[in-house]
């Protein structure tokens, strides 16, 4: 069965789709800045300009038999969010097919109203919106075929416009074709869809049925239906599921447009169908095995239910190309079947088929399974804990107990320390499971607990996640739980990430985060953040050498604060620059040049520094270079004729971090 899109028409409205609309539901236009429309509440009248249904006007109008222009209504913007809500609640019955807008979207229309897209409602043609807004007027007191001409008064500054003469009459528009494209019978609820251009389809419709062959005129019927733009953008698809067709019996069907103002326009194709036909029946969904203590259970999706499917059919084979044979037979209700009859360590192909009311689906997928003798569990879900008098409260979720013995317990004091088991074995129930440590009780400080399943043959599921329940001893719970799993992420060489698990889809109570650092072991972290975020993120920058202490504390929207999370402790990554490379000496006239490669003009290097020694001192610090080019060197003028020195050349980075020595290099001066 193809799944039905409901669509709001008023939604419809909102995006856009029906500008196609302007072509044909206006009757006459006076200047551009009205035009009218013929509708079964009234003649509905629409102003194309924001600023006048800002300034509000006076609608005054004169008949045939009129001396003059009477008033006959006002316009006026809404004052608020809440106004226009209300406003559109009023107007949503006058016009069939709409429904209110919830607060949300009442509120973003409200602030595009009220921001520089403004005008861009004007092509939202929802009659709904534009008489809250005061774009449109509808007068209820016309008499069908009667003329009229209108006057319009500014009431900010008294300027008026007027309209020729309008006829009321209710408006006829004429869609494209709306052509039919699919005739599904189904097995006891047929699926229709017609299909027209975008450009000028229909909004609304309504659907007509009878009983084909009959003399009874046709009935509008009540039932699933919507409306669908193709990826292009360039069609419609119209939809209808009929839940209240009776199987065996043959119906005419046929759609009838309507506009944004419920005018009818012309039909679509009428389409004949019988219900129930032959057809192919779906196969059975996403189907699966597991092997349990008695042998192989498979478990599929639940069908969808319909009156002519008939059962489901087990076939299972030992080798996957062929030799299929039925196993069992069991009700379409079903969702699982355990194969009893299978031997340990051997392969299984199975295959399923659904019998319809005619005939049978494709097989499913062939999926194997192998008995064991071991149960795989998923592991508990959902773990949460809290402090209450009797101890440390923990609770979790498991969805099927289905070969699930029960659960154990393990805990620790550090979560540095291995987890020790605290619980005998648990019995389980569907859904939520708890326990109490009540050796805790009295003790405080941090605790932190893990849950696994146990499968009737003994065998552990994998763990849940480890969660921290902080002791109190006597209160009933933690106002504020502690944040957890406080992680470090290296960004750069000198940059880290501190990211924790997000408390606020735990609690609603908690609305922001405190980052405390501090530089030395033995001291406590000080009363100030260093930040406070909404985020469960932290970005700092370590120089090299520095060695930070870090602790999140999470905070309530009435100021609380959690205790500290675990502590976290980050040395800098940042690497001593390498020395230079490649140092050369050439003696000239006055001395001794020191060259050597640079790291071609990068600015991670500020400098250089050059170092001497000879054979009777120890080296000392003789010149700075900047870092320039892709070679850099130094003339050493202080020397003696006839002495060995010894150079040594470092890089300083940008930080004044210094690199290691160079290696020697050595001559004596000529």
């Amino acid at each position: 069965m193809k799944p039905v899109l409901m669509k709001c028409v008023w939604m419809l409205m909102v995006t856009g789709l029906v500008g196609i609309m302007s072509s044909r539901a206006q009757q006459h236009k006076a200047d551009d800045q009205a035009y009218f429309t013929g509708t079964a509440p009234g003649l509905y009248m629409e102003f194309n300009e924001v600023a006048v249904a800002r300034a509000g006007l006076t609608i005054m109008r004169k008949g045939k038999a009129d001396a003059d222009y009477v008033p006959v209504g006002k316009t006026a913007q809404p004052t608020s969010s809440a106004d226009f809500h209300r406003r559109m609640s009023e107007a949503v019955d006058l016009f069939p097919g709409y429904s209110l807008p919830a607060m949300e979207l009442t509120d973003s229309l409200w602030q595009v109203w009220n921001g520089e897209d403004a005008a861009s409602l004007l092509g939202a043609r929802s009659p709904i919106i534009h008489l809250a807004l005061g774009l449109g007027f509808l007068d209820t007191g016309v008499v069908t075929g009667q003329t009229y001409a209108y006057q319009f008064v500014n009431d900010t500054d008294g300027t008026r416009f007027e309209s020729e003469q309008v006829i009321y009459e209710r408006t006829l528009p004429s869609f494209s074709p709306m052509k039919n494209t699919v005739v599904d019978p189904g097995e006891s609820r047929p699926h229709l869809e017609w299909q027209s251009e975008q450009g000028n389809g229909a909004m609304q419709f309504d659907v007509w049925r009878r009983i084909s062959g009959s003399s009874a005129d046709f009935e509008k019927l009540f039932t699933p239906s919507g409306i669908v733009v193709n990826a292009k953008g360039d069609s419609l698809t119209y939809l209808i599921t009929d839940t209240t067709a009776l199987s065996g019996v043959r119906y005419d069907y046929y759609l009838s447009g309507r506009d944004v103002f419920g005018n009818p326009g012309n039909p679509s194709d009428t389409v004949t169908l019988q219900v129930g036909g032959r057809r192919n029946v779906e196969a059975a969904f996403n189907v699966q095995t597991q092997a349990v203590d008695n042998g192989i259970r498979l478990y599929w999706a639940p069908l969808e239910q319909r009156y002519a499917l008939q059962n489901i059919v087990i076939l299972r084979s030992a080798v996957y190309d062929g030799g299929y044979e039925t196993i069992a037979t069991v009700p379409v209700t079903d969702t699982a079947y355990i194969d009893p009859d299978v031997l340990g360590g051997k392969n299984y192909y199975y295959q399923l088929l659904i019998q319809g009311e005619a005939n049978f689906s494709q097989a499913s997928p062939r999926i194997s399974g192998i008995y064991q003798g071991i149960v795989k569990l998923l592991p508990p879900q959902n773990l949460e804990g809290k402090d209450t008098p009797e101890g440390g409260r923990l609770s979790w979720y498991y969805p099927d107990t289905t070969n699930l013995r029960g659960f154990y317990v393990y805990r620790t004091w550090s979560i540095t320390s291995p987890l020790e088991q605290v619980s005998g074995l648990l019995p389980p129930a569907t859904g939520l499971n708890s326990y109490v440590d009540s050796t805790q009780q009295g003790s405080g400080g941090h605790a932190y607990y893990m849950v696994a399943a146990v499968s009737t043959t003994q065998s552990l599921s994998p763990p849940s996640g480890i969660i921290e329940v902080l002791r109190a001893g006597s209160r009933e719970s933690v106002p504020v739980e502690a944040p957890r799993e406080l992680r470090p992420l290296w960004l750069t060489d000198t940059t880290v990430s501190l990211t924790w698990l997000d408390l606020h889809i735990r609690s609603e109570n908690v609305v922001a985060y405190r980052v405390y650092r501090k530089e030395n072991a033995d001291t406590a972290f000080g009363d100030q953040p260093v930040l406070e975020t909404v985020m469960n993120e932290f970005i700092d920058t370590l120089g090299h050498g520095q060695q930070y202490w870090y602790a999140i504390r999470a905070v309530d929207a009435a100021g609380n604060l959690s205790p500290a999370s675990p502590v976290v402790e980050l040395t800098s990554q940042y690497q001593k620059p390498l020395p230079p490379g490649s140092v050369r000496l050439v003696p000239v006239e006055d001395g001794m040049t020191v060259a050597w490669d640079t790291d071609g003009g990068s600015d991670k290097i500020h400098g250089y520094r050059l170092y001497r020694a000879s054979a009777q001192g120890d080296a000392e610090q003789i010149a700075t270079v900047d870092s320039s080019g892709e070679q850099a060197g130094y003339v050493d003028t202080n020397v003696e004729s006839g002495t060995r020195y010894y150079y040594y050349v470092t890089a300083v980075d940008r930080y004044g971090v210094e690199s290691e020595w160079s290696e020697e290099v050595s001559a004596t001066i000529p």
